[in-house]
């Protein structure tokens, strides 16, 4: 706008363009005295090259340094609130995403195993010598399902022993009577209680409890197979279904049978933030 006046006056006054610069500077240098313009940090040369109201309101465009901290404030409540929820979302779907996987591996590793020895699966119970011996539970691992499966590494220890997968995921395990044995999965190795104890870790967020029960592989105890979504939920929420009167950390049975009910999804209202807490 203030170039379309200067042009105006230019065909009205016929003034050349150096003298209508000149009487812009001057009208600068007069108000200035005055105070009605501020110091600008421009030269002499700068300042006669511009309209004295082009300078001062394209100083004035400029962000206040208030200004700035209260964006850089709001972007940081925003990314406060944002960024855990992003954070446990990932983590429930890498979950659930190994959970299936381990599902999926240890059920066809039994299946060849079974077909290839023609072991009817009612029939199936595990050698009397195993039962509490970890170094014999882990030879006959290697020698059945073991063989049909690839692991990382592997150790033992007078309690359990302990399998490492290539993808990070392990397990603990021990055989306890010729019709069951127990899988303690943990979606990182790193929570794997190796020599912590004969059951591993199944809190229902780094570990969770799988078995072998007369040749079937089941996500947790096999009386938990025809529960119905509600008491799964309930059971794995408050854990513990051999003594109600211990407390449930750590001993959430039903979890994994839950996950494999809602489609090996970790819904809204699974117990994560609960565990989360305990831990």
């Amino acid at each position: 706008m203030v170039q379309k006046l200067i042009t105006k006056k230019l065909e009205n006054r016929q003034l050349k363009p150096t003298d209508v610069k000149k009487s812009a500077s001057q009208a600068y240098l007069e108000n200035k005295k005055i105070g009605r313009y501020e110091d600008w940090p421009f030269t002499d040369n700068s300042l006669s090259s511009y309209p004295p109201a082009f300078l001062f309101f394209k100083r004035q465009a400029a962000f206040t340094l208030a200004e700035v901290l209260i964006t850089l404030g709001i972007i940081g409540i925003v990314a406060a609130l944002t960024i855990p929820s992003l954070i446990q979302s990932y983590q429930k779907k890498q979950t659930a995403v190994r959970l299936e996987r381990f599902y999926s591996i240890m059920s066809q590793a039994i299946l060849r195993w079974q077909q290839d020895e023609g072991i009817v699966p009612g029939d199936m119970t595990f050698p009397a010598e195993t039962i509490g011996n970890v170094q014999k539970t882990k030879e006959w691992f290697n020698s059945t399902i073991g063989k049909y499966m690839t692991t990382a590494s592997q150790t033992d220890n007078d309690i359990n022993f302990s399998v490492l997968f290539n993808d990070g995921s392990g397990f603990d395990a021990y055989i306890q009577s010729q019709t069951q044995f127990n899988i303690f999965f943990c979606t990182d190795y790193k929570y794997c209680y190796k020599k912590k104890s004969q059951e591993g870790n199944f809190d229902g967020k780094h570990g969770f409890l799988f078995t072998i029960n007369n040749g079937k592989f089941y996500a947790s105890l096999i009386g938990q197979q025809n529960l119905t979504r509600e008491s799964l939920l309930k059971a794995c929420k408050y854990g513990n279904s051999d003594n109600p009167n211990i407390s449930s950390k750590n001993q959430r049975h039903a979890c994994a049978r839950l996950i494999q009910v809602d489609g090996w999804e970790i819904r809204d209202d699974y117990p994560w933030k609960q565990i989360m807490l305990e831990n």
